[in-house]
């Protein structure tokens, strides 16, 4: 696929989280279990490829605490899906911890498209946007791999 940009490919991978979140939520048993694998992969690599590549952006300028901000959030989303993760979909806490994360993931994209992307359509050159798009799928790819 081709992007115009790296916020354009960060929000087609919001999409698709908020997608998979629903999913989730509405699946029980192996469906789920399934349907969180898929989820735990993209919030991760979207997490790697934003904490590599989009929030060093956003801190070089007046976004610093914006870029450091939403990079805490990734991290504490990443720790709480490892924890998901490991108490398994069929664990009692599951769903409690399960509807948590999910207010997280949707706090944290709501802000990077609101707080985040903003800063850098002002801040960072039409030309490194489009450079940075193609540095985040390397990333993602190379960390799937």
């Amino acid at each position: 696929m081709s992007y115009s940009d790296v916020i354009d490919l960060l929000m087609e991978q919001h999409d698709e989280i908020r997608r998979l979140c629903a999913g989730v939520e509405r699946s029980r048993g192996p469906e789920r279990a399934q349907r969180f694998a898929e989820l735990a992969r993209l919030v991760h690599l979207h997490e790697r490829g934003a904490r590599t590549v989009v929030h060093p952006a956003t801190r070089n300028g007046t976004g610093s605490a914006v870029g450091v901000a939403r990079m805490l959030e990734g991290e504490a989303i990443e720790r709480s899906v490892t924890t998901l993760h490991d108490l398994g979909t069929g664990h009692l806490d599951f769903e409690n911890g399960f509807a948590a994360l999910y207010r997280a993931i949707l706090d944290h994209a709501t802000r990077e498209e609101l707080d985040e992307f903003p800063i850098l359509r002002v801040q960072v050159p039409v030309q490194r946007l489009h450079m940075m798009a193609g540095e985040l799928h390397d990333v993602q790819v190379m960390d799937a791999a």
